[in-house]
């Protein structure tokens, strides 16, 4: 008999031991209702000052499921939910948060969506209970990723989603990226889907995350666009903004010289602030120009290094298969 599939719940954990322990018996009781799945828990201290990853010891003493991977300071949500995804074994892996604002009894549901044939499903967080100041900047950024990215869904910025491992070999976190996931796994044609998750405000502790990121995430989404649109054609990018700064530039010369040769203006140095701005607006635009011919040359080079194909396939079909 094949042995039931292998679930791991990863969940990064900072200065959370009011609820640890609450978190986890929830996941427990879960885990121990789905008798077609094993479960196991991996839970990652992210450099907590309190007592949670004494709580978090308890638990794996108590639980031969749980691993805990203690990371030797805090390095963020993303490397923590990286190092917890490297030290998973499961064959579906479900991110969540520790802070109890994500419900461990929506666990099946996940499950669901992924043996259905999804290969990423994703929380949406449909009735939000935090104030207007989380709210509004999370709903402008989702707006603009679904326009950058052209995945319809809902909400960008839960990080409660279930994938299957095969997803994870073709994604690298770093910086702030675990928001932008489906962004990422969409351009890699993965097949994504989303559920209404339940969502409360947090019910114990006080939030690590405020209206500070808001600066973080509009440069995260400047390079989100760049990385979606333009990584293998940087030259369209920094093209496009030759163009925009140089046409204008080489416009206001032609114009007041034009001018002077027809006698509508004394010289062209009676206007010599406008023939700065142009002359500034065309070396910008040639700077732009070049930094694009050298970002395209880079690209070549890195894409043959790593051997990095421009292209994913999700099966072969050949003759033994019909």
């Amino acid at each position: 008999m094949t042995r039931p599939p292998l679930v791991s719940v990863i969940a990064p954990v900072y200065n959370e031991a009011e609820v640890v322990r609450e978190l986890h018996g929830r996941i427990a009781r879960v885990a121990d209702g789905l008798k077609r799945f094993r479960f196991e828990m991996v839970y990652v201290d992210d450099g907590s000052t309190d007592r949670t990853l004494d709580a978090l010891k308890t638990l794996h003493v108590d639980d031969p499921r749980v691993r805990v991977v203690e990371l030797r300071r805090n390095f963020g949500q993303t490397p923590a939910l990286s190092a917890g995804l490297d030290h998973a074994h499961g064959d579906i892996l479900i991110t969540m948060d520790a802070d109890l604002q994500h419900f461990p009894e929506d666990i099946p549901r996940f499950l669901e969506g992924i043996e259905e044939g999804a290969d990423l499903v994703c929380g949406w967080r449909k009735s939000r209970r935090e104030g207007v100041s989380r709210r509004l900047p999370s709903w402008i950024a989702n707006r603009v990723i679904r326009w950058i990215s052209g995945l319809r869904i809902h909400d960008f910025g839960t990080t409660y989603r279930a994938y299957r491992r095969d997803i994870l070999q073709d994604l690298s976190l770093f910086g702030e990226l675990h928001r932008f996931i489906p962004a990422l796994a969409h351009l890699g044609g993965w097949r994504i889907r989303e559920i209404p998750i339940k969502n409360i405000a947090r019910p114990a502790g006080k939030s690590n995350y405020g209206l500070s990121r808001t600066f973080g995430v509009f440069l995260d989404l400047l390079f989100l666009l760049y990385y979606l649109r333009y990584l293998t054609c940087p030259m369209r990018a920094f093209g496009k903004l030759a163009a925009l700064l140089f046409i204008p530039g080489f416009g206001i010369s032609a114009t007041l010289l034009g001018l002077a040769w027809s006698g509508a203006i004394r010289t062209v140095r009676d206007h010599d602030a406008m023939l700065l701005l142009s002359v500034l607006l065309m070396l910008l635009g040639t700077q732009f120009l070049a930094v694009g011919i050298l970002a395209e040359m880079i690209n070549r080079i890195y894409l043959k290094a790593s051997s990095k194909a421009l292209y994913r396939v999700r099966q072969v079909w050949e003759a033994k298969d019909a």
